[in-house]
């Protein structure tokens, strides 16, 4: 990489740096220069995108290295190109952004259609149908082509620019495969912009290094929202079993004739058992409970008791049953469909909870509409070990408290920044009332009637774009049902991007008001800048429900670092409080207003800067007439 730059002004070409820009590019560095990790609080809307891929393409040119900007959303990725165009003029590097073959194999949406595979057995269909190709045989793929390869598809994807989706779009119209050509153009790029799972799961992170044709060592990370680390690691490494899946399993196996895998014991049976071992555990829910702790080998053990086998027996049952699975996705690869087999899966988590270890997992079962065993990963900082061997810059609108942030990743060396005053404090009303709570103990009918009248009486008052952040879809289902006539829109649990977009286009246009929840999909990543959002009111302070998984992260953090309630729930709560008052002020010219109507908000307090209001609608009044005046 090349191109004119100058740090001492911060000019680059056309564009010209904000002074609290050029100090974060110079701390950044400075920082990488002195082999410690940067780590920079920038609020949304200030340049943080920018700021990360000028330090990133600073440092990397004038150390041979390449830059992997891991990003959370599709919607964050878009952000990135458009900053990489602009910077495209004035710095010369090739970048690009990749996603998964999900979304890019022609081949596996006119195969699959809406079906969900794991990206491993859409691997092997893929590897198996390149095969075909490459040796002209039936059964080929007829998007793995000599385009793919060719100079004019490899300048579409690193000088253009293009979101994945529209040059998916553009290459498949043209027969060939999108996904092929931006993994071989990607040995050419300087900068690629990626998922976070293509290198939080370290498989992936293998892959992506070898199509890179690179090293940890030779990669420079830019991980952006970087809040989202620790979870985004714990549930790469966590595993769900669910009697659906044991079920889907069962259907396979019989499919196959159902083998005897030991005398007297069919496949059918051994699932049987599986089914069986896995009621076994949840007994107890019987009673009412929700949720049991269990030991990982309590299943196992289970299996024994059933089958009435020994220990040493199970073990082949498991690895039999593994290598039927196999046999099924070598049938299916061979007839060219996706090789996924239910059955594998289930044996492979099954194994893997067999040998799981207690200190650093937490092995649950629990019941919604099915019976779910799931092993959740307590320490991220293990799975996140590899990925720390790159040198790495870490930004984000809301990463403080900082000490809970490196303990949970593993950081050790590190520069810590946060850039304030980027917008006026007075264009920011925060305030919060301690007449209200959605502590559980006191979210009573009374309560809730509270929260429904004061939602109407600001609303009504002012008329300002306003979106109501509540903790839970249960708690926001709870309210909205007391207020049948109140005009507002919804976010709904498991909305999908399509009608997340419709939802933000009629919020756009006449409706004032949007109920949504703090964590959701409306909370992080969605942009509306000046009057499109002008008030947001908070129901409540989004605490983790105290489930067993969460007792089970706080004792972890107390034994370690000696507070425990910290690191499970007051930090979680106030990383979601910050992202949804975020939502507000994203430019120099906005003004806006932030309610927190929950007694607990004093608890965030300083990592929250708020007021105490005693009448919420005065203190409206008077900040929208200062703002007139």
């Amino acid at each position: 990489m090349s191109g004119g730059s100058n740090l001492s002004d911060g000019s680059y070409g056309s564009i010209k740096l904000r002074d609290y820009q050029l100090d974060a590019v110079n701390f950044i560095t400075t920082s990488l220069e002195d082999n410690r990790v940067p780590i920079v609080e920038m609020p949304t809307g200030s340049g943080k995108t920018i700021v990360a891929i000028i330090s990133a393409i600073t440092y990397a040119k004038s150390h041979g290295k390449k830059v992997l900007y891991l990003s959370r959303t599709n919607s964050q990725q878009d952000q990135v190109l458009r900053e990489l165009r602009i910077l495209s003029k004035t710095m010369n590097f090739k970048a690009m952004a990749m996603q998964g073959r999900i979304n890019l194999c022609p081949l596996y949406m006119e195969m699959e259609g809406e079906a969900e595979f794991s990206p491993e057995s859409l691997s092997k269909m893929c590897s198996a149908r390149k095969k075909r190709s490459r040796e002209k045989k039936e059964g080929g793929c007829r998007y793995y082509n000599d385009g793919i390869k060719s100079e004019e598809t490899k300048d579409m994807v690193l000088n253009s620019l293009f979101n994945p989706k529209d040059l998916f779009t553009s290459l498949s119209s043209k027969t060939i495969c999108p996904y092929e050509s931006l993994k071989y153009a990607m040995r050419d790029a300087d900068l690629v912009v990626m998922p976070y799972a293509y290198f939080v799961n370290s498989n992936m992170a293998l892959t992506t290094i070898y199509n890179w044709r690179s090293s940890r060592e030779n990669i420079l990370l830019v991980i952006d929202e970087a809040h989202n680390l620790p979870e985004i690691a714990r549930e790469s490494n966590s595993m769900k079993i669910t009697m659906h899946m044991v079920d889907l399993s069962e259907k396979e196996v019989i499919n196959e004739g159902d083998p005897e895998l030991l005398p007297g014991i069919h496949s059918s049976d051994f699932t049987e058992g599986i089914r069986e071992a896995i009621i076994e555990s949840g007994r107890v829910l019987t009673d009412g409970r929700e949720e049991k702790r269990i030991m990982f080998r309590e299943i196992f053990d289970n299996l024994v008791m059933y089958l009435r086998r020994n220990p040493e027996d199970v073990e082949y049952l498991l690895d039999s049953l593994m290598t039927l699975g196999l046999g099924v996705e070598e049938r299916l690869e061979q007839k060219g469909r996706v090789p996924l087999s239910h059955a594998k899966s289930l044996a492979e988590k099954l194994k893997f909870m067999r040998m799981g270890e207690d200190n650093q997992y937490i092995c649950t079962v629990s019941r919604d509409k099915d019976l779910l065993i799931e092993a959740y990963c307590l320490d991220p900082s293990i799975m996140l070990e590899p990925m720390l061997q790159s040198q790495s810059i870490h930004l984000s609108a809301t990463i403080s408290p900082i000490e809970l942030y490196t303990n949970i990743t593993g950081i050790s060396s590190y520069s810590f920044k946060v850039i304030e005053n980027v917008f006026p404090p007075e264009n920011l009303l925060t305030i919060y009332s301690k007449k209200f709570t959605t502590k559980y103990t006191e979210l009573d009918a009374h309560m809730i009637a509270l929260y429904g009248e004061e939602i109407k009486r600001i609303t009504e008052e002012n008329r300002l774009k306003t979106i109501v952040f509540f903790p839970s879809f249960n708690t926001l289902r709870r309210i909205e049902n007391i207020m049948p006539e109140f005009n507002h829109i919804s976010e709904y649990q498991g909305i999908n991007q399509i009608e997340l977009n419709r939802m933000l286009d009629a919020f756009k246009g006449d409706t004032n008001v949007m109920f949504a929840v703090m964590g959701g999909r409306v909370s992080e990543g969605v942009n509306l800048p000046g009057h499109l959002l002008e008030m947001v009111i908070l129901c409540g302070i989004p605490f983790p429900k105290p489930t067993l998984k969460q007792k089970a992260l706080s004792a972890y953090y107390d034994m370690h670092f000696g507070a425990g309630w910290e690191y499970a729930f007051l930090g979680p709560a106030i990383t979601k409080v910050r992202q949804a008052i975020g939502r507000v002020i994203r430019s120099q010219e906005d003004r806006g207003i932030a309610v927190i109507m929950d007694s607990r908000a004093e608890m965030l307090i300083p990592h929250v800067r708020a007021t105490l209001s005693e009448d919420i609608s005065k203190d409206i009044h008077n900040f929208l007439e200062k703002i007139v005046k």
